[in-house]
């Protein structure tokens, strides 16, 4: 899966003014600079968090991230950017961000939690390796631009974060207590918080861009596709045993989470999509007199022919015969 070079390029121009040449960082990730450059053009979630990492790592800034945060505005999301701050509300924002986040990264979800008296805006970005920098990044930059586009009326009541260090810097640029080694990567703030208008507000142009973004949102690949590419890949893997969700998604060059949920979205599981492809393989490789009942059950993954013969009298409420 893939995001968007937007993305790249911020964290390349943060690194470039420390010294750090954008070849070195996006060679060592096959990343062509010419792809980077183009504004539509997407590049794999994995290069793209490489690229982060190693800007990070060279930095000599102990709060990178936040500073990658400093360089965004809104045309660094793209169409994405505009709708969010064209909204009346946080609330509005928000969810718009949640609904529309593919465009920048197909493995980015974020949610907003109510939660009583208080509400979550909560990260997640299922994709290896994790980068804390840019759980920082991201959280400075939601807190900056909130702060920002409400007149600086919105303050957080805190930040969470998963990992476990955090700099000073960070502290005192996010302007509100951080909690560390959390269960989630967060923004925590108090439910009215949620209504506070927008100084951006434009209700035509975001009719206009509402639209546009659902149009950019439908010309992503779609899951049909997603779940044509598991099931190819789940036909290569079964010879070797029946495939696990983790083997699977990482074929795909996607988190397990994300293949999980995108199934689940079209109301399947990933074991049902086994069950599936196992099935129709068996029903193909039937109609072949010269491979035998044994053969099939074991290219199919079974442990033992027997196992093969009840799951094919599940499916079909009979026992395997060849047809010749």
């Amino acid at each position: 899966m893939s995001s968007a070079t937007s993305l790249v390029r911020a964290v390349l121009a943060r690194a470039e003014r420390e010294g750090v040449s954008a070849r070195a960082l996006l060679g060592p990730a096959a990343l062509d600079p010419a792809v980077v450059a183009d504004r539509d053009a997407r590049v794999p979630t994995p290069a793209y968090l490489q690229v982060f990492a190693a800007a990070a790592e060279r930095s000599r800034d102990d709060a990178f991230g936040a500073s990658v945060a400093e360089l965004l505005d809104a045309s660094a999301f793209g169409l994405l950017g505009f709708v969010v701050a064209s909204c009346a509300t946080l609330r509005d924002a928000f969810e718009r961000f949640c609904r529309y986040s593919r465009l920048l990264c197909d493995e980015l979800r974020v949610d907003v939690v109510d939660r009583g008296a208080e509400v979550a805006i909560v990260y997640e970005l299922d994709c290896t390796p994790r980068v804390s920098a840019l759980f920082e990044m991201a959280l400075t930059h939601l807190v900056r631009t909130s702060h920002r586009g409400t007149s600086r009326r919105f303050v957080p009541r805190r930040v969470t974060f998963r990992h476990r260090s955090a700099s000073r810097a960070l502290r005192e640029r996010l302007g509100a207590p951080v909690e560390l080694g959390a269960p989630e990567d967060a923004v925590v703030c108090a439910a009215a918080d949620l209504t506070l208008p927008l100084r951006g507000h434009q209700p035509v142009l975001l009719d206009i861009l509402d639209a546009q973004a659902a149009r950019a949102l439908e010309a992503l690949p779609h899951d049909d596709d997603l779940l044509s590419r598991a099931r190819a890949t789940i036909r290569k893997l079964l010879p070797r045993g029946e495939p696990s969700l983790e083997t699977v998604a990482r074929q795909l060059g996607i988190g397990s989470r994300t293949l999980q949920r995108r199934l689940r979205d079209q109301s399947l599981t990933f074991r049902g999509v086994v069950d599936d492809v196992r099935r129709d393989c068996a029903i193909a490789q039937l109609a072949h007199p010269d491979t035998s009942v044994a053969e099939i059950a074991f290219a199919l993954g079974f442990s033992t022919p027997s196992a093969f013969h009840h799951a094919f009298r599940r499916w079909t409420g009979h026992s395997p015969r060849r047809r010749g």
